[in-house]
């Protein structure tokens, strides 16, 4: 791997001259809630936080920090920078670019759906406009031909490296059974969507045995269950089709046995004329059961007031006019989905 070390207080990516570096955004105080039978507005707060631990003080280093080391991003196909700030805490920067499988701007927006749902899921991450020489040194020339500039300099997504382990959960085919009333389904959606759509039309695949083999009787926490059923109403909000296939790269705990983590959610937000591919749908019917907190935020969820906060980063324009819409639409599939539960399973459907 190749990599830049930078000496003291790089100007150049730390905040090169004309960047458009700024604070994070703070987080609303407020949500709007639904409201109960009278129409009533119930107001709650979100929580900044990354599985307990605070926002505020990882953004400011990921917004100010002077970065003394780069490093090329390894693993997937897109381009990635690993960052090294100043106190030793790292962070990972992918670039705007032109690879259709990585969108920088799914991952600012993903993070601040996740705080708004209160999820606390999504490691903290905004964007940020660094000077392109620094990184166009450990690139590697065939990539770097693919990083879009705005003059100078590349807007991209920074993210909190977590320093914790983050383990793969290979969960196996079929786990979806602890998130439904009726027995899994013969051929599982949580896997790779063209080995599904193979084996869905009775095709037959050869797959690595880490990706066939199938899932416990019970899951291997007490809240797994949830956590997963919370995963699968995210991705299907976000459109991330890229979470499951690949060894379970992207189905990761903090720490053995620990809690999920929504890692690499830049396949989301596709170009699409539908706000959803019916892979996608397939896995969120596949679900049944619900935590209650989950579904009153998707209900609370305010598109504008998701808008203006994401709205609101240095790198912005960061979502289009017609991704916004395409997420209402998405929600409002959700709510049906889940209501269509409800009314089967009556409040069972809200399991935890």
């Amino acid at each position: 791997m190749r990599a830049v070390v930078l000496a003291g207080l790089l100007v150049a990516c730390g905040s090169p001259p004309g960047a458009r570096v700024a604070p994070a955004p703070p987080p609303p105080t407020e949500i709007e809630r639904d409201a109960a039978a009278d129409d009533a507005a119930v107001i709650g707060e979100i929580g900044p936080a990354f599985l307990g631990t605070p926002d505020a003080p990882i953004l400011e280093v990921l917004a100010h920090a002077p970065i003394t080391l780069v490093e090329r991003g390894t693993g997937g196909r897109s381009v990635g920078f690993r960052l090294t700030f100043e106190d030793g805490s790292r962070g990972y920067f992918k670039p705007e670019q032109t690879f259709s499988g990585s969108h920088f701007y799914a991952e600012i927006a993903s993070y601040h759906l996740d705080r708004m749902l209160g999820l606390g899921r999504v490691p903290p991450t905004l964007g940020r406009r660094l000077a392109w020489a620094p990184l166009r040194e450990v690139a590697g020339r065939a990539r770097a031909s693919e990083v879009i500039l705005r003059g100078d300099d590349v807007c991209g997504s920074l993210s909190w490296w977590v320093p914790e382990p983050l383990v793969r959960l290979p969960v196996g085919l079929g786990w979806e059974g602890w998130a439904r009333f009726t027995p899994p389904l013969a051929v599982s959606p949580f896997q790779r969507a063209r080995v599904y759509a193979t084996e869905a039309s009775g095709g037959t695949v050869v797959q690595d045995a880490s990706e066939t083999r199938r899932a416990a009787s019970t899951p291997d926490t007490a809240d797994r269950a949830a956590e997963l059923s919370d995963m699968v109403l995210f991705d299907y909000l976000t459109e991330n089709i890229d979470r499951w296939g690949g060894g379970y790269t992207n189905v990761r705990t903090r720490g053995e046995g620990g809690p999920l983590v929504y890692l690499d959610n830049a396949a989301g937000f596709i170009e699409a004329p539908q706000a959803s591919p019916s892979f996608m749908d397939a896995r969120l019917h596949a679900i049944q059961r619900f935590r209650r907190s989950t579904v009153e935020a998707i209900r609370a969820l305010s598109i504008e007031a998701l808008r203006t906060r994401v709205e609101a980063d240095s790198c912005a324009p960061i979502l289009s006019d017609r991704f916004y819409a395409q997420l209402d639409e998405r929600r409002h599939a959700v709510l049906d989905h889940v209501d269509r539960m409800i009314t089967e399973h009556g409040d069972a459907a809200l399991a935890w």
